[in-house]
C-alpha cells in the first residue's frame, strides 16, 4: 500500500492524529519535521515501516514490517 492509499483509508480526523501519534512515538520524524509534513508525506513514512494488514471504516491495522513472518505465522484467515 503506498501513502496515498493509506492517507484515502483515514476516514476521520481521530484517525489523520493517530498517524502522526504513531510517526512520532515510532520516531520516523521529528516533532518539528511532522509539525510541516503533510498527511500524505506522514503516510508515506508510515507505509516505508507498517504494513498495512486491514482497513475498515473505523480501524486500520498496522503491523511492523519486520515482524510480519511473526504475524503470518499467528494469523488465522477465513475467507469465502
Amino acid at each position: 500500500m503506498t501513502g496515498e492509499e493509506l492517507r484515502n483509508k483515514l476516514n476521520y480526523l481521530g484517525m489523520v492524529r493517530g498517524i502522526r501519534k504513531l510517526a512520532l512515538s515510532e520516531q520516523l520524524a521529528s516533532a518539528e519535521q511532522l509539525a510541516v509534513l503533510s498527511i500524505c508525506e506522514v503516510c508515506d513514512l508510515v507505509v516505508k515501516e507498517f504494513e498495512v494488514v486491514f482497513t475498515e471504516k473505523e480501524n486500520i491495522g498496522l503491523v511492523k514490517k519486520s515482524d510480519m513472518n511473526t504475524y503470518n505465522k499467528i494469523i488465522k484467515r477465513i475467507s469465502r
